[in-house]
């Protein structure tokens, strides 16, 4: 008895020997030697299935001479052949064609740090004009997010500089205004980060360069599944947690002119299905003008699981809040004499703000992928000062204050599915919906006296101005499909529908002064109560033509719509009136372009557009008064071309893998101009800031361990109304904004491990300009922007 269970036990003993040896261990990694989760492994000899765990393990069954196919979405389909029982390793390298379309994903794009988007990355379709700017390789002052560095190569944008430590981007395209960026749809990992998606769009918040990997432009009918901005999308994308380790640490610390300190920490990683990140940045500085003193703090938090290999969920947490004195804007003759030079002390501005987002992503294999967010938003800003024009001397008093309270929730469902027809006609298509509540609280009053940050009205009670709630109420659907008939042509169509609803009701108030010795005689209370309801559809579509194996003809058609911002035509400005009557803008957008990339030295994209802008609001002199008038002045168009190449000639001549020496040009030609307009004067007129030409060009030099960049950037003037005046009003409001332009330098050295030191210096010929003229905050008047500025950047990297 005793033997024949010593016989069993030695066979089940030897079964289970014989079994680990037939185990084969090894682990997957890209072609930059990291490892890649997820990655479908199987045995083609015996049928064996399985997956690399998070950290690219894996083991499966199989012999010597068996081979193993390793597949995973965005990478090449790989065979390896068992040589031996040693554990192995298996590279695997991206693809460079998604469905057909030529693409520029980030393994390939590091040569260029700028490039096209794959037709689908996610539950997304791109199509049209599309840009993707990869910032890890990227020269230039990342820690105050200069914008001409960072949108270098993008054509057609035009920039307003608000500040010279990136706290607030302002940029617009094609013509487009860039006030806080408002003509674009501006998200954050995919979801809204503007005060208001309807009845305010405009972004007082902007991520930090530092901790973003890329930021992604779509136009055309694709930015149909986004919403109805003329702009198209824009999209910050913050880099992914590491996943090849449980802990990584990264600090980044700049010091600069004027004062200027910025610290940025991050913490990330991944621990078998949960991964985190968490990172924190500080800035502070004197400002390149006098009483230009500010400070911020950003904070942004995620954690995620995998709960299986095809579901993820994730929470993702942004706080931003910051303090910034206002130098106030200036007459065209004290620019002139001093750009730094400031005429207020008692001016501030502070934002605070809080989004949350939950996302979940399930891969339903052949069946599709499911994408879901839902987001929110909490977050205030405040404007404290004297408001009154330029010319006028602050002689002290209670100051105005503005405060506005933003509160939104949104949640928004995207579904994915590709098909084929055929070995030559497949396709895809993205379905979803939409659903957004917004409301904000604007009060308009009497604040504080001194000259401090005491954002206090002195009768919350009883406001002097105005106080109005504006709420907001949006659902929508929408539908995006691209069809490819064989490997050459594609065309594409997506249509939306959207049901807006957005008011006002609140109060105003009215004074009766007395002419003699400005005494007030009555004060009149007037209820206000408006609510607007609106059904729009709107449809794109496009097609393109590969002529080369990476070279594509496009064309794209898109309805645009612009809702009017209910908190902007309610707040009272001493230089500015609203017109009663103002309506919604609405339009269209067209393009033809022709794009592609010359093996790894060579790419461009060149496009001609026509935007067409019906009942386009903007500023003008009232009729019969002294004031400006904030109106629909008419129907608009711009038209243009747009052409962005860069070569590097160091792999062009020699293919050297130790030298890059690359040269970029990207200039831009707008003519938008008024074709109709109710004030017969306007006709012909061209369109307020927009720069008939720019130029933005550069050379960038790589050795080894070492790069360095020095870029120029040419605006031509532009008219800041639509009269076109060129001599400038007394309060400095309207006027021509001159031409200018700017040099930039920018280096880098990489250490071997852990360290990076990068420097520049910007505007190092010290030019004197300004790029816009404010009619009310942060000016009124010219707000010059900065002159000469050095920066030193030392940054650590701990890997575990």
């Amino acid at each position: 008895m005793i033997s024949r269970l010593v016989n069993i036990l030695f066979i089940f003993s030897m079964s289970i020997c014989w079994s680990q040896q037939n185990m084969v261990n090894g682990v997957i990694k890209d072609t930059d030697n990291e490892t890649i989760p997820s990655v479908k492994v199987e045995n083609v000899s015996n049928g064996k299935i399985t997956r690399s765990s998070l950290n690219g393990k894996f083991q499966i069954k199989g012999s010597v001479g068996d081979t193993l196919r390793c597949s995973l979405t965005l990478f090449e389909t790989t065979d390896f052949v068992i040589q031996n029982r040693d554990p192995i390793v298996i590279n695997m390298s991206y693809k460079t064609q998604e469905v057909g379309e030529v693409q520029v994903i980030k393994k390939r794009m590091a040569n260029f740090d700028v490039g096209f988007m794959p037709a689908i990355k996610g539950v997304r379709l791109n199509n049209g004009t599309n840009s993707i700017i990869e910032l890890e390789n990227l020269s230039g002052a990342k820690s105050t997010g200069n914008p001409r560095e960072v949108f270098a190569k993008i054509p057609g944008i035009n920039i307003w500089e608000n500040d010279g430590a990136g706290i607030q981007m302002g940029i617009g395209g094609r013509g487009l205004s860039p006030k806080r960026t408002a003509n674009f749809n501006t998200r954050q990992n995919g979801y809204d980060i503007s005060a208001d998606a309807l009845g305010y769009p405009e972004s007082y918040y902007t991520p930090p360069i530092e901790a973003l990997e890329s930021i992604e432009i779509l136009r055309g009918s694709a930015a149909l599944q986004f919403g109805t901005q003329f702009g198209g999308l824009l999209n910050f994308v913050i880099k992914d947690p590491v996943t090849h380790s449980p802990f990584e640490f990264t600090t980044r610390n700049t010091a600069g002119g004027y004062g200027y300190f910025s610290t940025f920490n991050r913490v990330s990683g991944t621990n078998k299905r949960f991964y985190y990140q968490v990172y924190h940045q500080y800035k502070r500085g004197d400002g390149y003008r006098e009483n230009s003193r500010f400070y911020q703090h950003q904070l942004f938090a995620e954690i995620g699981y995998y709960l299986n290999e095809n579901w993820t969920v994730g929470i993702e947490y942004t706080r931003m809040n910051y303090l910034a004195r206002q130098a106030g804007g200036l007459t065209d003759l004290a620019f002139e004499e001093d750009p730094q030079q400031s005429v207020r002390d008692r001016n501030w501005f502070s934002v605070d703000w809080n989004l949350l987002a939950v996302t979940s992503d399930y891969d339903l294999k052949k069946f599709g992928k499911l994408n879901l967010r839902s987001f929110g938003m909490i977050s205030n800003r405040k404007s404290l000062g004297f408001l009154g024009k330029v010319t006028q001397t602050d002689q002290g008093g209670p100051r105005e204050m503005i405060y506005s309270d933003f509160k939104n929730v949104g949640v928004e469902l995207r579904y994915l599915k590709k098909y084929n027809f055929s070995d030559k006609v497949k396709g895809a298509f993205v379905a979803g919906g939409r659903y957004y509540q917004g409301k904000t609280q604007t009060d308009q009053g009497s604040a504080s006296y001194g000259n401090d940050a005491d954002f206090t009205f002195l009768n919350p009670n009883d406001l002097e101005t105005s106080s109005f709630s504006y709420p907001s109420n949006n659902q929508s659907l929408f539908l995006e499909n691209i069809i490819y008939f064989g490997d050459k042509w594609k065309i594409n169509a997506g249509v939306r529908f959207e049901r807006i609803s957005s008011g006002s009701d609140g109060f105003y108030k009215r004074y009766s002064i007395h002419p003699i010795n400005n005494d007030t005689l009555q004060t009149y209370v007037i209820e206000d109560e408006n609510r607007i309801e609106r059904q729009v559809p709107l449809f794109g579509f496009g097609t393109s033509f590969k002529v080369k194996e990476q070279s594509t003809i496009y064309t794209n058609f898109t309805q645009n719509y612009r809702a009017i911002n209910f908190s902007d035509i309610r707040v009272n400005n001493p230089n500015i009136e609203i017109d009663t009557n103002i309506r919604d803008e609405y339009g269209f957008t067209a393009e033809l372009g022709w794009r592609g990339i010359e093996k790894d030295y060579f790419i461009y994209d060149v496009s001609a557009f026509y935007i067409f802008y019906g009942d386009k609001i903007g500023l003008a002199p009232k009729p019969m008064s002294i004031k400006k008038e904030r109106t629909n002045i008419g129907d608009a168009q711009n038209y243009g071309l747009e052409v962005f190449m860069e070569v590097d000639w160091a792999k062009l001549i020699s293919n050297s893998k130790i030298w890059s020496v690359k040269t970029f040009v990207n200039t831009s030609y707008i003519d938008a101009n008024y074709i109709s307009s109710k004030e017969p004067n306007y006709i012909d007129n061209k369109v307020e800031y927009v720069s008939e030409i720019m130029v933005k060009t550069g050379l960038n030099v790589e050795y080894k361990n070492w790069s360095w960049k020095i870029q120029f950037s040419y605006n031509s003037e532009q008219f800041s109304d639509a009269s076109n005046a060129i001599e400038p009003s007394g309060d400095a409001v309207i006027g021509i904004v001159p031409s200018y332009h700017i040099f930039d330098f920018s280096g880098r050295y990489k250490f071997e491990k852990h360290f990076q030191i990068e420097f520049g210096v910007n505007n190092f010929t010290n030019q004197k300009y300004f790029t816009r003229r404010a009619t009310g905050y942060p000016g009124p008047g010219i707000l010059p922007s900065d002159g000469i500025n050095g920066y030193v950047t030392i940054q650590y990297q701990f890997l575990k």
